[in-house]
């Protein structure tokens, strides 16, 4: 279902009216002569990045990229792929002539990415691995590997990824994530106005971050 930030922003007031129950009844509406739907409106995109990152893909909307990535292909039979601005996550990626597709994305960190700088250790066609990593230029690339080097041609076959979450337009939510985006913004709203009992109260109903 589709939730405005209007819409979004009238639910956090309604955790936070909870929250006045447990409180003595006081809930707040202005802090420091502003009202509270500024501070709530302020931390609506960093909680609904907070909980989408932490959710499996298939509870998100999902982008499909194919049409707007190009591979870019090495001698190695390796690649890579600027990655779309408004990439919050890739769920799924996948070249023609792999045997299967790569849900686990490496960062350049991690031990197996490493390997990859070696012909006899790098990911195959059977077991293809992926890692995404900042280029210069602030632009995330998604670097793959491997074909067989004598295929000239490399294309992608799946490619999907979650986007930032935009509030300018009503936002897909499921059903199952919308109370611990609530929540978790609430929390929020009450570690900025200093109440960190209620902020408390506020993170131990959300169920997925």
């Amino acid at each position: 279902m589709k939730y405005s930030k209007d819409a979004l922003t009238e639910l956090v007031k309604v955790n936070m009216e909870e929250s006045a129950v447990q409180y003595g009844g006081n809930n707040v509406s202005v802090v420091d002569g502003v009202g509270i739907e500024y501070y709530i409106e302020n931390k609506l995109q960093e909680s609904l990045i907070k909980v989408f990152i932490a959710s499996p893909s298939y509870l998100l909307e999902q982008i499909d990229a194919r049409e707007t990535v190009t591979p870019e292909r090495f001698q190695d039979g390796s690649g890579r792929i600027v990655l779309p601005e408004d990439l919050l996550k890739m769920s799924l990626f996948k070249m023609r002539g792999w045997r299967r597709g790569v849900t686990q994305f490496l960062d350049t960190a991690n031990p197996v990415a490493e390997l990859q700088n070696n012909t006899y250790t790098m990911g195959g066609i059977a077991k293809p691995a992926v890692i995404i990593y900042m280029a210069d230029g602030g632009k995330r690339v998604l670097r793959y590997y491997s074909l067989p080097t004598e295929l000239r041609n490399h294309e992608v076959e799946e490619a999907l990824y979650v986007r930032i979450p935009d509030l300018s337009i009503p936002l897909e939510i499921n059903e199952i994530l919308l109370p611990s985006v609530t929540y978790t913004t609430a929390a929020m709203v009450y570690e900025i106005m200093g109440e960190p009992e209620r902020a408390a109260l506020m993170q131990s109903r959300v169920s997925v971050v």
